[in-house]
């Protein structure tokens, strides 16, 4: 009887540190790299903004700082959506791990835009 106790005990350790690991992912996981893409409009320079998650992970309605934030050319509300500071990325949706999320836009010179909040959804 005590051995089967035991047993379980290890199979519930066991099987908790396993979903631990599902939650080691946080904010600071996701990167944001700006880099110019080489085409003027306007002269000025076009800037890509590469949003990368490298964990299992998924984050949802996550948001940027992004003071002062504005582009010659419309960046599409569904890809980033400005509320004073904060920008929101992909409309809410997901940004699925091991994929890219990418915007562009065009200004003299790139923004200090910085994930600041979002949720964080484990398998």
């Amino acid at each position: 009887m005590a051995s089967n106790a035991c047993k379980l005990i290890c199979l519930v350790l066991f099987f908790a540190f396993i979903n631990q690991g599902y939650g080691d992912c946080h904010l600071n996981d996701l990167s944001v790299k700006q880099s110019k893409t080489g085409k003027l409009i306007q002269n000025k320079p076009e800037w890509e903004v590469r949003v990368t998650n490298p964990c299992k992970c998924k984050f949802q309605y996550t948001k940027l700082s992004c003071v002062g934030f504005q582009s010659v050319t419309p960046v599409a509300t569904s890809l980033l959506s400005k509320s004073g500071d904060l920008c929101l990325l992909n409309a809410g949706k997901f940004i699925f791990p091991h994929v890219d999320f990418v915007f562009k836009y065009v200004w003299d010179t790139s923004f200090d835009l910085k994930v600041i909040d979002g949720v964080i959804v484990c398998p």
